[in-house]
Formats: C-alpha cells, structure tokens, sequence
C-alpha cells in the first residue's frame, strides 16, 4: 500500500473526470459532498438488465467509462465540491494480464481486486493504493507488484505525483 499526492489537483481532476485514462478502472462506490451528499454503489444490480443483456455481465461493479459522465455533472460548477471519495478497482482482465506479466506465478487465488481510493479535501488529492483478497495471504508480492505499476500507469499518463513516505 503506497500513498500518493497529486501535484497538480487540477490536472488530475481532469484526467480522471473528462478524459478516458483511467477507464481501465470500475467504480466500487463514491461519496460527494458538494451542495448535498450523494453516496454511489457502483455494484451492478443484474435484475435490472435484460435476460441477454445478464448473460453479457462478467464484473461485479460499473466501468468507470459508464459512470465518469454522470460523476462529472454532479461535480462540475462554478464551486468546488466540499469533498470526495471514490474506490475503483482495476477491471478483471487488466488485474489477471499485470499478475501474469509481472509475478511468475499468475496471480494468486485469494486476489480478488487491486483498488485505489482517491480522496479529495482542501484542494487536495490523495491517492492510496490498496489490495484486497478472499482469504488471509502472508505474501506480499501482489501488493508490491500493485503499488509499482500504479505509479507507472500515473507516471506514463503524464500524471505528476509525489510518493509520500
């Protein structure tokens, strides 16, 4: 688990609310606070889909992609929203094919996300990268594996940060 400051908020904001860089991701939940509070699940609720459209489900929780428009109207306005927070979790493909690539062993079968939780307060956004797993592991691997290729994803997308100690 590494902490994570953006150095240029605004930047960030834009990256992660107008453009598609972190599409790879699925939001997990979000809480706002601007005018009121709006509280967001983003796991899926299958009953509302059609039966076809059901079978065509293969993650629990809503790509980023689908719901960065609907967050970005509740955010956008002449003031800045009191705070945020959001849990996305890197989609099932791109967490197997990191695993794959970086740990000689695939992934292990306890792994069941790699997070990030972005907070947003007094113009400031922290990001902390986070695992999460079905069962107890001692290995770390994963968790190290995880923090190195998030602060490359930022690094590649021209994202400035300074890694907190």
């Amino acid at each position: 688990m590494i902490l994570i400051t953006a150095d240029n908020p605004k930047d960030f904001m834009a990256k992660l609310l107008v453009s598609d860089v972190f599409d790879v991701f699925r939001l997990q939940e979000a809480s706002l606070i601007t005018s009121v509070t709006y509280n967001i699940s983003g796991r899926i609720h299958p009953d509302f889909y059609s039966p076809e459209e059901r079978e065509a489900l293969t993650e629990e929780f809503i790509s980023w992609s689908e719901m960065r428009p609907r967050l970005f109207e509740l955010i956008k306005g002449k003031n800045t929203p009191v705070s945020f927070r959001m849990t996305l979790s890197l989609d099932d493909a791109n967490m197997k094919a990191l695993m794959a690539k970086e740990s000689p062993e695939g992934h292990s079968g306890a792994l069941r996300a790699l997070v990030i939780n972005i907070r947003f307060e007094n113009g400031a956004v922290n990001i902390m990268t986070g695992t999460s797993y079905d069962s107890f592991v001692l290995d770390k691997s994963e968790e190290k594996i995880w923090d190195k290729a998030f602060a490359n994803f930022l690094s590649s997308k021209g994202i400035d940060f300074t890694l907190q100690q």
